[in-house]
């Protein structure tokens, strides 16, 4: 029998449970879990974009326009506990930079988890996490605390590092990348284009015209709106 504590989840191969806890392992646990993990995922969601959440103002009405795109409505929408994601972390800077990965996957507890992955100046490399609901840099539900330190003990803030989604911005299997970048577009709307900023591809996706799911971005009212064609 393999047990795993963690945010009082528990993965369990016979039958024992705890009160107040969640037997991943019984026929009725991934319904409550994928409850909770959209619980968190709402959460999250709701940080991004405005004048102080994720992404800023270009990502302003994420939320509005996203919502039913990054809801864990059943167990099939939920991460596959034997599935990874590949993490690629690119350090643009002139010096070495210690990356702080953060992710939430349901099965191993409700709490985020962290990776560290120390990168050389001007070099990448990739780590390995399990396959998770929401990815993101430094912290997941705060804009604001350090995505990356430099080498000289400098914090990068993750206000840029938009969190991704599973089953919007990422698959379990595939590649995910966080990028370490002066913000010479200026796009977090500061008028520093020297500074040091943090993205990743879930900003850069959502960027895009049609974006990941295939909405238009507006000119002035933020790159979510005014948007069709919702998945």
């Amino acid at each position: 029998m393999f047990l795993r504590f963690v945010s009082c989840v528990v993965l369990v191969g016979g039958v024992t449970s705890l009160p107040g806890c969640i037997n991943v392992g019984s026929p009725d646990a991934t319904s409550e879990l994928a409850s909770l993990v959209d619980a968190k995922a709402v959460a999250v969601a709701e940080q991004i974009g405005g004048a102080d959440g994720f992404g800023g103002m270009m990502m302003d009405g994420y939320f509005d326009h996203a919502e039913q795109q990054i809801r864990f409505d059943a167990a099939d929408d939920l991460a596959d506990p034997n599935a990874t994601v590949t993490i690629t972390v690119e350090n643009g800077s002139a010096q070495a930079c210690t990356f702080h990965v953060a992710y939430l996957a349901g099965y191993i507890g409700l709490d985020e988890q962290t990776e560290d992955a120390e990168v050389p100046a001007g070099e990448e490399t990739t780590i390995e996490i399990p396959c998770a609901e929401i990815i993101g840099m430094g912290s997941l539900g705060t804009p604001g605390p350090a995505a990356c330190h430099l080498a000289d003990g400098q914090a990068v803030d993750n206000v840029m590092s938009v969190p991704a989604f599973l089953g919007l911005d990422y698959q379990c299997g595939q590649l995910y990348q966080f990028m370490l970048t002066p913000d010479a577009d200026d796009l977090d709307g500061d008028g520093d284009t020297e500074e040091l900023i943090m993205q990743g591809d879930a900003l850069r996706m959502h960027a895009l015209d049609g974006g990941p799911m295939g909405h238009v971005h507006g000119n002035d009212q933020g790159m979510m709106g005014p948007h069709m064609g919702q998945r």
